[in-house]
């Protein structure tokens, strides 16, 4: 994919207390070369998101590039940082014994769809099934996927992009965007972005959902309430590119362009030195 302008953080609010357990992280799932069998992890699509429920999948998940959020949680789920579950048991009852048996709490992590797709079509350690125990390829969940959030080919490329830069993606619904990006992790840094995107053809909007001024001050008034900043991402499609073609979409992927857009005017020097 072809990317255009140089995107970074030029404020970072760092986290006073990191949790143990996600202390040590790496950017991406990884797993040993040695072993026979490569990593492989089951997802089951609920219709809106992707849920693993395997813990050992989850804690790689989690771990290894800060994929997913927990279902009962307000990011990573319990079976990740069990410990501090345990603390706050303890709290409450102090004649209360370890027992790792009763302390696993059964919650499953729920992945966005891009990040799904990601783990498909870009890592390929994701075997994907529904409802019903059928299996899921890679071309039926882009298929389903784009019926489900009819951007999804926009965000899609919007979140390569942001990963090939070590951005930390999460879903944005929260603050009104499509993604919020963190800087390692949501356990180390507060989220830099508000992440919008828009899909070009031959420099024009095509999507129904444009900006105004309203708008744009709403984001604006968001961000600075939340110490974040607006960050728009172009995606421009190629002019000779079937958008209703699966096929097509998922194969040209490297053809689509990203541009970016701030709101703000940012000092380069001074944001390499914080980071």
């Amino acid at each position: 994919m072809n990317t255009k302008g140089s995107l970074f953080a030029y404020s970072l609010r760092a986290k006073k207390k990191i949790i143990p357990e996600l202390a040590q992280t790496l950017p991406l799932p990884v797993y040993d070369k040695a072993a026979t069998e490569t990593l492989q992890i089951q997802g089951i699509f609920t219709g809106f998101t992707v849920d693993v429920t395997d813990l050992a999948s989850i804690r790689v998940l989690c771990l290894n590039g800060g994929f997913g959020q927990g279902m009962l949680s307000r990011a990573f789920p319990a079976c990740v940082t069990n410990s501090r579950e345990l603390a706050r048991k303890r709290k409450r009852n102090t004649n209360l014994e370890p027992n790792p048996s009763q302390d696993t709490v059964s919650e499953p992590l729920c992945l966005f769809l891009e990040e799904a797709f990601f783990l498909m079509h870009t890592l390929n350690i994701l075997q994907l099934k529904d409802l019903f125990d059928k299996t899921i390829d890679m071309l039926e969940a882009f298929e389903r996927f784009r019926k489900i959030k009819k951007n999804f080919l926009a965000c899609y490329c919007a979140y390569l992009y942001l990963k090939a830069k070590n951005w930390v993606i999460k879903s944005g619904i929260k603050f009104g965007g499509d993604f919020v990006i963190y800087v390692k992790g949501p356990q180390f840094y507060h989220a830099s972005y508000i992440v919008l995107i828009k899909e070009m053809v031959d420099g024009k909007q095509i999507d129904s959902h444009t900006v105004d001024g309203l708008d744009f001050q709403g984001f604006n008034r968001i961000a600075e309430t939340t110490a974040k900043d607006v960050l728009f991402l172009e995606v421009h499609y190629p002019a000779n590119l079937d958008l209703s073609d699966t096929a097509a979409c998922v194969e040209r992927l490297k053809d689509v362009r990203v541009a970016e857009l701030f709101t703000k005017h940012h000092n380069y020097l001074a944001a390499r030195n914080q980071s």
